[in-house]
C-alpha cells in the first residue's frame, strides 16, 4: 500500500475491533459488542454490518480497499462456503470491501505469530507480523517479469513461500513468443501450454491469496482467464495497483503490507 495508515477490522463471533496500523505497529481505535452468533446469514445479519460500516465511516473517515482490512473468525469459520461468499458478495456491493474469512488453520498460524512476538493471542498482532504462509503471484511475464521478480524476492525475504512462479529465470528462447516458460518447463507441442497453465492454477488452492502484480493497472488476458477459478476455489485476490480494465468488478483488495 501506498499510504502510511492502514486500518485493520477484525470481527469475531461477539466482538469487533478496529485497529490502526502505522510504522509496523497497531492501536486500537474501537471495540464494540456485536452478537453475530444470534443471527444467521441473512437480512439480519447483513443489516449489522451495514450498521457498522455507517459508524467505521465515523471513526476513521473515508474507508477504501487500499486503505481497510476486513478479517472475520469465531462463528464466521463455521458457516459454509456458499454463505461465506453470500456474506462476502453483500459486504463488498454495500462498502466496496472485501471481507477476509479465516480459516482456522490461517487462524492458528496467526496466534502463533503474535505469541512469539508479546505472548498474546491476538489476531490481528500475528498478521502485521506475517500475514501470508504461501502466495501465487499472477501477472504478465511478457511484460511485468522485472516487477514479478522483486515480488518474488520480497515475499522470500519475510519466509513467505511463492508457489508459482518458482523461479524468477525464464527459458530465453520463449522470451517474446506467446507463452514464456520458467527454467525446467518444456512445450511438447502447442497443446501442451495448457498443462503449464493448469499446473499454476492449481497451486491456487494451496495459497492464502493470489498477488496479481498489474503496473500501471493494467491486467493481462491471461490473468483475466484466471481470475473465475481464483473465485471458484475461494481465494483472496490482491491487486499491486488498482485495476483499470476488468470489466466485471470482484471482491478485491489493492496494496501489499510489507
Amino acid at each position: 500500500m501506498k499510504t502510511n495508515k492502514k486500518i485493520l477490522v477484525h470481527f469475531d463471533t461477539n466482538e469487533t475491533k478496529v485497529y490502526e496500523l502505522k510504522t509496523g505497529s497497531i492501536s486500537l481505535l474501537h471495540e464494540e459488542q456485536i452478537y453475530f452468533n444470534e443471527t444467521l446469514v441473512h437480512d439480519e445479519m447483513f443489516k449489522k454490518f451495514d450498521r457498522f460500516f455507517e459508524k467505521l465511516v465515523d471513526i476513521v473517515g473515508e474507508i477504501s480497499n487500499k486503505t481497510v482490512r476486513l478479517y472475520a473468525t469465531g462463528i464466521f469459520e463455521e458457516l459454509s462456503k456458499e454463505e461465506q461468499m453470500q456474506l462476502i458478495i453483500h459486504v463488498f456491493v454495500n462498502s466496496n470491501l472485501y471481507l477476509n474469512i479465516l480459516d482456522k488453520e490461517l487462524e492458528r498460524f496467526y496466534m502463533e505469530k503474535s505469541k512469539k512476538i508479546d505472548n498474546s493471542e491476538n489476531v490481528i498482532n500475528g498478521i502485521i507480523n506475517q500475514e501470508f504462509r504461501k502466495v501465487v503471484i499472477c501477472g504478465s511475464f511478457q511484460q511485468n517479469m522485472k516487477e514479478i521478480s522483486e515480488l518474488i524476492d520480497k515475499f522470500n525475504e519475510h519466509g513467505i513461500e511463492v508457489l508459482s512462479p518458482w523461479t524468477k529465470n525464464v527459458v530465453p528462447e520463449t522470451l517474446g513468443t506467446d507463452f514464456i516458460l520458467l527454467e525446467g518447463q518444456e512445450l511438447t507441442n502447442v497443446r501442451d501450454a495448457w498443462r503449464h497453465k493448469y499446473d499454476h492454477m492449481n497451486k491456487f488452492k494451496k495459497a492464502d491469496a493470489i498477488i496479481v502484480c498489474n503496473p500501471n493497472g493494467i491486467v493481462g488476458k491471461g490473468t483475466m482467464f484466471e481470475f473465475g477459478f481464483m473465485i471458484a476455489h475461494y481465494k483472496r485476490i490482491i491487486f499491486t495497483e488498482e485495476p483499470t480494465n476488468i470489466s466485471i468488478v470482484f471482491p478485491y483488495e489493492v496494496g501489499i503490507n510489507f
